[in-house]
């Protein structure tokens, strides 16, 4: 394939150009690359197998199945996949004359219209913990704060044993002080703001993933595969009607990472700027989102050291400082406002109490064990966590005695997450209620045949991903093409991988970091489409000739 090549006089020289690789960055980096093909390679392997899927005769209380796949139906879908791809390389030339910036433009525009018409067919409205941070918002942008006082009657108040929600998590207040602003200035009747935003951060995180592409691999062929590959990932779209922090925390994380690749390969500082204020905003819309501050930090040791750029430290140091205390600044000010204080809430210690114990839905997912036991101990934090380290030294010691149960529920709760192809995108709205009658669209999402050609699509897109991004991880180990920039994406999907094993697990919570996997899935796709394949074009070329000797 006659691939179209970024012209190096128009590429800005990068460090890696300049400077070889450090022995300790590609000690480190390597050891990163190998840990994420073993997660990785063992799904790709596993979506062959089976698939998860929500219960449909227990759709409301979320429980998960294993369902088997028919592995020669996989096989012949993965066959006629590259068959089609290989057929679709002899119009090379048209697609090479497409213009990326034209692309580009078209991808968000793209991701607009999908997300406009899903979250207007839809209208769903907040509940659960999402109709706790809309009630506070809204009364926040109208001067009023009793859902943060305990003993005041607020949503599912009984659930808490009258003790105010953010209690149990204050966390909640960053993504609660982001929903304010949007309610001062949009109004309060409805959460239909929030999710026209997450929208448009759907389309901005997708423009953003595009622009890594490019920066990371240089190559256009890589960059037009990423853009069709981003095009066919609709669960983030279909999530967009879910009011909290996953969406638009996605879209800062992501950019966050742009502007610190760019910062590696040029070392402009100015580009540290937007890269520290966007992980805090990521980091307030959803705490999790601390998975990319341990990963930039990470990466910006191993630039410390290697480039003797003490700034890079010293910028590790600031965002690690600006992202918890922007937190704990935000919980101050509502207490402020409110006149209350806030305990410091569930800790993560008993997240891992719960991540480690059965539930009714997955193993590891929700089953209320931290909630529990931190309003058994009337929410004193120290008591909580002696409580929940002595069931974790029980549960530890149960699976090593047991080293089959372990492992069962070991992979039964990371399957459940990652091979879950919806990641709960569609159940996210289904099981709440709608402020207007749905349309025939949200209909056929729903119940009819638009929902099992998506089931299809889902699972069959995943098996691609997961293969092609096992195979694009072991391809930049052999090219030696890891470093911390290509490196820095996958080390956030281990840090995902390896948190939600150990703590509290949901498919939901995986979602936004599907599409980080697609660089890497179009790199692996487009060395496919490269290869010579010398040899097996010789046995074939012996094999078509072989009818001909027949005849003579």
């Amino acid at each position: 394939m006659n691939t179209v090549n970024t012209k190096s006089a128009k590429n800005p020289k990068t460090i890696q150009n300049i400077k070889k690789q450090s022995k300790f960055e590609y000690i480190i980096v390597n050891i990163i690359c190998f840990m994420v093909f073993i997660a990785f390679g063992y799904l790709a392997i596993v979506s062959f197998v089976q698939t998860s899927k929500i219960d449909p005769d227990n759709y409301g209380g979320e429980v998960i199945l294993y369902n088997t796949d028919n592995i020669a139906v996989n096989i012949l879908l993965i066959v006629l996949f590259f068959v089609f791809v290989f057929a679709m390389k002899r119009h090379y030339d048209f697609f090479a004359k497409v213009n990326m910036k034209y692309l580009e433009a078209a991808l968000p525009i793209y991701v607009l219209l999908l997300g406009f018409i899903w979250i207007f067919s839809v209208t769903s409205v907040p509940a659960a913990d999402s109709a706790n941070i809309f009630e506070t918002a809204t009364e926040a942008a109208q001067g009023s704060y009793n859902s943060l006082r305990n003993g005041s009657d607020f949503y599912n108040s009984d659930y808490y044993g009258g003790y105010s929600y953010y209690n149990y998590y204050p966390f909640q207040l960053g993504f609660v002080f982001i929903c304010e602003i949007i309610y001062r200035i949009f109004g309060t009747d409805s959460s239909m703001p929030v999710q026209i935003l997450n929208v448009i951060c759907v389309a901005l995180a997708y423009l953003g993933i595009a622009k890594i592409t490019k920066h990371l691999f240089k190559r256009r062929s890589i960059e037009f595969i990423t853009v069709i590959m981003l095009a066919g990932c609709f669960q983030p779209i279909l999530f967009c009607t879910f009011v909290y922090g996953n969406i638009i925390g996605m879209c800062c994380a992501i950019w966050a990472s742009f502007f610190l690749i760019r910062y590696f390969q040029t070392e402009k500082y100015v580009l540290l700027i937007p890269c520290g204020v966007l992980l805090v905003l990521s980091t307030l819309a959803k705490y999790n989102n601390m998975i990319y501050l341990v990963a930039f930090a990470v990466m910006l040791v191993i630039h410390t050291v290697k480039r003797k750029k003490w700034q890079s430290i010293a910028f590790a140091l600031a965002i690690c400082i600006c992202t918890v205390g922007a937190s704990n600044l935000v919980i101050l000010s509502y207490e402020y406002r409110a006149d209350t204080e806030l305990s410091s809430g569930v800790s993560q210690t008993l997240y891992l109490d719960m991540g480690l114990n059965e539930s009714t839905r997955a193993p590891g997912w929700y089953n209320q064990i931290a909630l529990d036991i931190y309003k058994n101990n009337a929410l004193d934090t120290e008591a909580a966590q002696a409580e929940a380290m002595e069931d974790i030294k029980s549960r530890l010691s149960m699976m090593a005695d047991d080293p089959d149960y372990t492992l069962e529920f070991l992979h039964q709760k990371i399957v459940s997450q990652w091979n879950e192809t919806t990641y709960e995108s569609i159940w996210v709205s289904e099981v709440k209620s709608h402020s207007n009658e749905l349309n025939g669209f949200a209909e056929s999402v729903y119940n009819g045949s638009l929902g099992q050609l998506l089931e299809i699509h889902f699972n069959f897109y995943m098996m691609i991903i997961f293969l092609l991004f096992s195979a694009g991880i072991i391809l930049m180990l052999i090219r030696r093409k890891t470093n911390i920039e290509t490196v820095l994406l996958p080390l956030v999907i281990l840090g995902a991988f390896g948190y939600h094993l150990l703590f509290e697990g949901k498919s939901q919570y995986v979602l936004t970091y599907i599409v980080l996997f697609i660089p890497f899935a179009a790199y692996a796709l487009n060395c496919i489409l490269e290869g010579k394949y010398a040899q097996i074009k010789k046995y074939i070329k012996m094999l078509n000739t072989v009818p001909e000797k027949a005849k003579k």
